[in-house]
């Protein structure tokens, strides 16, 4: 995952790594690793079909304190072959992950040197086997890209897309769109500096080609740039209109709006998760949990947490930013006691029994909420008496301490009195 201010030289030692590059790979490796578990979970498959893309590789190594480190595609190679040899050791008759590793990079001399990188590796017998490297824009080789993982998953399309541009206009929305609109099980992490967007953006700037990459027009930055001050409020509304906009114009059905701190840089940049499925993001938001001390959220507790848009004065809007620690799940916790009974009560006079992916999967892109989360609070409600859960076929489930994607959840034959679906716990009209 290179950015444009990292250089390799053959012969020269590799750039130094910055401390917010090294934890956005320590997600990576753990996301990797995660997803790999999950995908070969099956006790009776044998063998697992997956391309890995690095669309911005970069040099393959870089300099750390005293000692040299692994880049991605090092990181990426590392962790697919540990869990390969974990799945052999483990399962009677073997396991096979067939993975083709893409690694791209713009410039020559950062391929170079990741070639020399990958040569002098464990991994070297699989170059031009397994291990493709091109140097090219990403965006001009796309549909390429796309035709090497239909090769290897034919019907899926499973695979996963590193995009870590050091900008925000490297990446072209139209690949984004090309990738999960042809790929089913497409996964794309994408690095999106939005703070040096908005200070960048300027009325002197409409017809910039990075404009065109993320497709807003000159009417859409001149009205951004109006609004444009130098109040964190004003910087915090221009942010979530930028973010409801690459949502929407990149397709993406699941989506993380998490931030990485960048202390260097004394800001913080999102490094998004897109894709087509729930459970992949649900698995981000846990390690974005795990990663509390890196990982930041700007926006509420509970559901609905970027749920301003608008023109609202923007200093009523203004979120502080949610650390992924404690009190944040705690506050979370207390939220969504108070949000679900409103949920399933309108539920309820819509007359449907909304299922716990009805409930999650259509509210996870905003918010910090994981599924688990998600789960023990209906167990909470359960326990209070407020509400049953059941599963597909109607049949109770009063004790079990997880809930099912297809669950249904009920209201309690006898609410209780004050509780929020009790007849002196309802909102008064």
């Amino acid at each position: 995952m290179a950015q444009k201010h990292y250089q390799w030289r053959l012969g020269e030692p590799p750039p130094m790594l910055g401390h917010h590059s090294k934890s956005k790979h320590r997600i990576i490796d753990r996301y990797v690793r995660e997803y790999l578990r999950i995908c070969t979970s099956t006790p009776v498959q044998e063998c697992l079909n997956i391309t890995i893309v690095d669309g911005f590789a970069g040099g393959g190594r870089y300099s750390y304190g005293d000692s040299e480190v692994h880049g991605s595609p090092l990181i990426l190679l590392e962790a697919v072959a540990e869990v390969q040899d974990h799945l052999n050791r483990s399962r009677q008759k073997g396991f096979e992950i067939r993975t083709d590793f893409l690694f791209v990079d713009i410039d020559r001399r950062n391929t170079d040197y990741l070639r020399s990188v990958i040569e002098d590796s464990p991994f070297a017998g699989d170059l031009e086997k397994s291990i493709h490297i091109w140097t090219a824009d990403f965006n001009e080789r796309v549909d390429e890209a796309i035709m090497l993982v239909k090769r290897r998953s034919p019907q899926k399309g499973r695979s996963l897309f590193l995009l870590d541009q050091y900008s925000w206009k490297d990446v072209t929305f139209q690949s984004i769109r090309q990738i999960l609109g042809q790929l089913e099980k497409a996964e794309i992490f994408l690095t999106f500096m939005v703070d040096a967007l908005i200070d960048y953006m300027s009325d002197k700037r409409v017809e910039m080609q990075g404009y065109r990459n993320i497709e807003v027009d000159p009417g859409f930055i001149r009205e951004l740039t109006q609004e444009k001050t130098e109040s964190k409020a004003w910087r915090t509304l221009i942010q979530n209109t930028l973010y409801t906009h690459l949502q929407e114009a990149t397709g993406a059905e699941f989506y993380s709006p998490f931030f990485i701190r960048s202390p260097e840089a004394h800001r913080s940049y999102w490094f998004l998760h897109l894709s087509r499925h729930r459970e992949a993001r649900n698995v981000i938001g846990n390690i974005h949990w795990e990663e509390n001390n890196i990982s930041l959220h700007h926006g509420r507790a509970g559901l609905q947490a970027l749920g301003f848009t608008g023109k609202a004065d923007p200093m009523q809007l203004m979120l502080d930013g949610y650390d992924f620690d404690a009190s944040a799940k705690a506050a979370s916790h207390t939220y969504l006691l108070e949000q679900i009974p409103r949920i399933i009560r309108d539920a309820v006079d819509a007359d449907y029994a909304p299922s716990l992916e009805q409930l999650f999967g259509a509210r996870c892109n905003d918010t910090p909420v994981t599924r688990e989360l998600f789960e023990e609070v209906l167990v909470d409600l359960r326990q209070l008496g407020e509400l049953r859960i059941e599963d597909a076929y109607g049949k109770d489930k009063p004790r079990s301490p997880k809930v099912g994607w297809s669950d249904r959840i009920v209201l309690a034959r006898q609410p209780t009195l004050f509780g929020p679906f009790g007849p002196l716990g309802r909102d008064v009209d």
